[in-house]
């Protein structure tokens, strides 16, 4: 299994190195920043990879849709909130429920359907419940990816029906694919002039832009980071955030923060970048025009 992507855990990429094929349950646990998420979304790729000898390729159409957040057998947990809980901080029985039930319905595009729970210690008692049921009697062709940063906050039947992966923080590293990124940087150094535009247009072609060169999921959640960076420089009165003072009073920064900060949590609940960006844009002249 080609797990090159993720930082760091080489006793866990040896150990899933040779797996030929993937539990069904699975529980990904570790802190914030050891990857749980971009593992999550390698396992979520080769377990639909149309190269099984090579999983996940990342180059196939099955992959690429993974890595977009648009394949159809890969749905966000969001596609089965209902709207009178989309408010609720926890993971509800209703919502697991619809997940279930969708669980039944055969892939459409490959030969699994994968679900990623995350945070899954956020689901409640009830909620749990109602994924045994799944985790114990669901279609062969189902996974399920749980992600926790505390796993123990689950209960132990949740946890003793699925394969446990634990992942640490690599000392001081980042993925040299993520360093320095040059779409990311152009996203970036794009959004800043149209800020400084203070143009509502401008921003909005941004957001076409974004959408249309086909950032992935990685590469959104780290334009929200380093978008987080410069509003900390700027509130700071550091260098690295000129940019942004000179766009924006610090009353509107906070706010910018507070957004970036929603964005970057979107990407670890599977939204798409494409959706991601087009409500940011919109958000962010909100800010801007100063109606917030």
């Amino acid at each position: 299994m080609n797990l090159d992507a993720l930082p760091g855990n080489q006793r866990l990429k040896a150990q899933l190195a040779h797996t030929d094929r993937l539990p069904h349950a699975i529980l990904l646990g570790g802190p914030k920043g050891s990857g749980r998420h971009i593992l999550a979304r390698l396992l979520a790729q080769a377990m639909v990879c149309n190269r099984p000898d090579i999983a996940p390729c990342g180059v196939c159409p099955n992959c690429k849709r993974v890595a977009e957040g648009i394949h159809p057998d890969v749905p966000p947990l969001s596609n089965f909130v209902s709207s009178k809980d989309r408010d609720k901080k926890d993971i509800v029985v209703d919502t697991i429920r619809n997940l279930r039930a969708d669980a039944f319905i055969r892939p459409n595009q490959a030969k699994r359907k994968v679900y990623l729970i995350d945070p899954a210690e956020t689901m409640n008692v009830n909620a749990q419940n109602a994924l045994l049921k799944v985790l114990e009697d669901g279609p062969e062709y189902a996974s399920f990816l749980l992600l926790a940063e505390n796993p123990m906050a689950l209960l132990d039947t949740i946890r003793s029906r699925c394969v446990y992966y634990e992942l640490t923080p690599p000392a001081g590293e980042l993925p040299p694919t993520q360093a320095e990124d040059p779409k990311v940087t152009a996203a970036l150094t794009r959004f800043t002039d149209s800020l400084r535009a203070k143009s509502e247009l401008s921003l909005m072609e941004w957001s076409v832009e974004v959408q249309s060169s086909k950032l992935t999921r990685d590469q959104m959640a780290q334009f929200y980071e380093r978008l987080l960076a410069r509003c900390a420089d700027a509130l700071a009165g550091r260098p690295g955030g000129a940019d942004l003072a000179s766009a924006l009073s610090r009353q509107e920064i906070s706010a910018l923060t507070d957004l970036t900060k929603t964005g970057s949590a979107a990407m670890e609940r599977n939204v798409s970048p494409a959706h991601s960006a087009g409500w940011f844009g919109v958000s962010v002249w909100e800010i801007a025009e100063g109606s917030l």
